[in-house]
């Protein structure tokens, strides 16, 4: 693949990238999209994953193969996952007896192209079986986007076969893998490896995005009814015009945005059975919970009742 005729598509000149550089994410996705094509291979992700080494995720990835568990690893994914990019958020939480992976397809202004997804995801998978030597098989394997036409590269890279056109994209594994020892820990260094993750961090642009700025302003104001673009512009000490321009630049609008975050926690209050339907109209905004149904069901495809009901089902 030319590198010049790529940069032009992208819209980006030869001197605006290195090692430091960020770009856009409309950018980055769309050069997932010209590997995608040049590769001819509709798994492109997933074996772009299988065949990654540590460099690749620069000083996190060597932060990972300096712990002494795999655990501790991904602690270490999660606190300095920003040096790689300020897409989405990588987040792990426990449940019980397992552990649920999400692999950085978290709060992005955009939906999270499928070969971004499944790269991220067996990323997860490939370099915990590299690093630890075990048979690392995840119980279950989430994807937000439709399923692919073919599935065998999938069942053979994860060893379970992954569930589509789920909530979220996130990797479940025993809890049990979180104490597997990385194989060869380099202990002597971690202290020197973080010092300079924890510099770089503190070279980054300050991470106060106006996604996150407008979702408090949203989330605040949801009981009180619906906020209109000026109310949320003025309180965050700019012009309509301003919000709506960087909202641009971010590849979202208002509405966009304002539809995301109260389908969000719609979906949260729905999981909370103390609730009812008519007291989640009202925490959303909504005058009328009929409003609510049709705004759902526009969101979702199914109602707020069926969407409860299926919720054994979605977990």
């Amino acid at each position: 693949m030319d590198l010049a005729d790529a940069l032009a598509e992208l819209g980006l000149a030869d001197d605006t990238v290195g090692p430091e550089a960020r770009v856009s994410h409309g950018a980055n996705n769309r050069l997932w999209e010209l590997l995608g094509e040049a590769s001819g291979d509709p798994e492109f992700g997933l074996h772009f994953a299988e065949r990654l080494d540590l460099g690749a995720f620069d000083v996190v990835g060597h932060l990972v193969a300096c712990s002494e568990t795999f655990g501790a690893g991904l602690g270490r994914v999660v606190a300095y996952s920003r040096i790689l990019h300020d897409a989405g958020r990588v987040e792990v939480e426990r449940d019980g007896g397992q552990v649920l992976v999400y692999p950085g397809c978290r709060g992005l202004p955009v939906e999270c192209p499928r070969q971004i997804a499944e790269f991220s995801a067996a990323s997860v998978v490939m370099l915990g079986r590299k690093l630890t030597g075990a048979a690392m098989v995840p119980l279950a394997v989430h994807f937000k986007h439709a399923a692919p036409a073919r599935l065998r590269e999938h069942v053979r890279l994860f060893g379970v076969s992954p569930r589509f056109d789920r909530p979220e994209t996130v990797l479940v594994f025993d809890a049990a893998v979180l104490a597997l020892p990385i194989r060869t820990p380099q202990t002597g260094v971690l202290t020197y490896l973080e010092a300079y993750a924890r510099d770089v961090l503190a070279r980054l642009p300050a991470d106060d995005d106006i996604l996150d700025q407008v979702e408090r302003v949203v989330v605040t104001a949801m009981s009180r009814g619906v906020p209109e673009m000026h109310q949320v512009a003025a309180q965050l000490g700019m012009s309509p015009r301003t919000l709506q321009r960087r909202l641009a630049d971010r590849e979202t609008t208002f509405q966009a945005l304002l539809d995301g975050v109260r389908r969000s926690y719609a979906e949260r209050y729905l999981r909370d059975a103390r609730l009812s339907l008519a007291e989640i109209a009202f925490l959303l905004g909504f005058s009328e919970p009929s409003n609510f149904h049709r705004a759902f069901r526009r969101w979702t495809g199914t109602t707020p009742s069926a969407f409860r009901a299926d919720m054994p089902a979605r977990t």
